[in-house]
């Protein structure tokens, strides 16, 4: 008899949600067979069998998030058919004696409902993981602000062990303290007929703790600005017909990254971030930009790597690229990390002006475009034309940046795009 554990999923992540079982006890299953749904904090995976034989015992149920290392399902193995060295070798990280191999599916979610096991034996609980104090708490290594935020919370410091420097303990060790030491969650009441209950175990769970931790520990502030599009709109227009960009969609978006990246050049403290631990501005020198797009599973953020060494037409061919993957759930770990500055483009959902968006920690930056319309536009000072425009927003850490750079940035992102030719040499 086999207990499977849910597996390390690749992606520095602590638990999954159950979505849905594609088996039932009773089955037989063969090995690499898919057995069921979860998302995760990134994406929808199927978990494929590591073994061939009968299930006997599913341990949570659609809806449930399961820890890591916490049982998943039971099945009773086949003598021949356990992992083994027969050349194929496991999938699964964690199994068998093969080098860990990556082998889970990313899908789409579906519209329908979860359907509930033929036979379900819950688990017991996961233990919280036993770490014994190291030192007296006043001895730990930690900045005031995470001192204060574990104080708040109730979490002892001393029992801690930090991922910084040197073994300082981040805002990021007090979360996953704080998820670890979270009791079970009792059933939740069933919904009345008058309202809808949604799951926030996953991404949205995800977005919610960084969206609170970017709006309570960043003193953000915000500067808005309107540019003329009337050369833009005439630039991109010109290179729909060039064969550089043939079967690339030449969207507004490519023209908006490749501006920030020559803005960011001008001013490359906008492109940093603010070291806690060691109360430093930290300045990259490679501009990862991240790009947020809406899914049906919630905002994820894909990741253009060293946009400063593409041209417009690979910038726009990554935007091709990473769009899809993002909505369908199947872009990789490393295509969601390491971004330096953020681009949203509200604009591109329906008529918004413009707004205020949060900052996508630990950046210092994300810049806001909205819609381009016609708009009333004073030309040479005294002319009044209606020209295409869009408002601009501009959301820094107040740390790093003050408002006179954030002003000069925002000048030279309107210049680049109200004159682009230089952004598609």
């Amino acid at each position: 008899m086999g207990q499977f554990m849910l597996p390390d999923l690749g992606e520095g992540l602590e638990e999954a949600q159950v979505t849905r079982w594609l088996v039932a006890v009773g089955d037989r299953v063969e090995l690499n067979q898919h057995l069921c749904e979860v998302e995760t904090a990134k994406a929808l995976v199927e978990i494929p069998s590591p073994w061939a034989g009968t299930v006997r015992a599913l341990h949570a149920r659609p809806g449930d998030t399961v820890p890591v290392g916490a049982p998943l399902i039971t099945i009773a193995e086949e003598a021949a058919a356990k992992p083994a060295d027969d050349g194929d070798g496991p999938v699964l990280v964690g199994y068998g004696a093969h080098a860990p191999a990556q082998a889970f599916t990313r899908r789409r979610r579906g519209s329908g409902a979860a359907e509930t096991p033929a036979a379900f034996q819950p688990a017991a609980p996961a233990p919280a993981p036993a770490v014994a104090p190291r030192v007296a708490e006043e001895e730990v290594k930690a900045s005031p602000l995470v001192r204060k935020m574990a104080a708040e919370r109730g979490i002892n410091l001393a029992a801690i062990v930090g991922t910084g420097p040197g073994g300082r303990i981040r805002v990021e060790d007090l979360d996953a303290a704080a998820s670890a030491a979270t009791p079970a969650a009792a059933p939740a009441p069933a919904a009345s007929e008058d309202e809808e209950r949604i799951s926030t175990v996953g991404l949205r769970k995800a977005i919610a703790a960084k969206m609170t931790r970017s709006a309570t520990t960043i003193p953000h502030f915000t500067e808005y600005g309107l540019f003329d599009a009337t050369s833009l709109i005439a630039l991109r227009e010109r290179l729909k017909a060039d064969p550089a960009y043939s079967g690339l969609r030449l969207t507004f978006l490519p023209f908006f990254v490749a501006a920030v990246v020559e803005a960011t050049r001008a001013y490359p403290i906008m492109n940093s971030r603010w070291d806690e631990e060691g109360a430093a501005i930290v300045i990259k020198k490679r501009i990862n930009v991240g790009l947020a797009t809406d899914t049906e599973r919630g905002l994820v953020v894909p990741v253009i790597r060293d946009a400063q060494t593409l041209s417009l037409a690979l910038v726009a061919a990554e935007c091709d690229r990473l769009a899809p993957l993002a909505r369908e759930g199947r872009l990789a770990p490393t295509e969601m990390t390491g971004g330096t500055i953020t681009i949203t483009n509200v604009g591109a959902m329906g008529p918004v002006e413009t707004g205020a968006p949060l900052i996508n920690a630990p950046e210092v930056c994300v810049i806001g475009f909205g819609a381009i319309k016609p708009r009333p536009t004073v030309v040479d000072g005294s002319r009044l034309e209606v020209r295409p425009g869009a408002w601009i927003s501009i959301s820094c850490d107040h740390r790093v940046v003050d408002g006179a750079t954030a002003a000069q940035f925002m000048g030279a992102l309107i210049a680049a795009l109200e004159s682009p030719e230089g952004l598609a040499e």
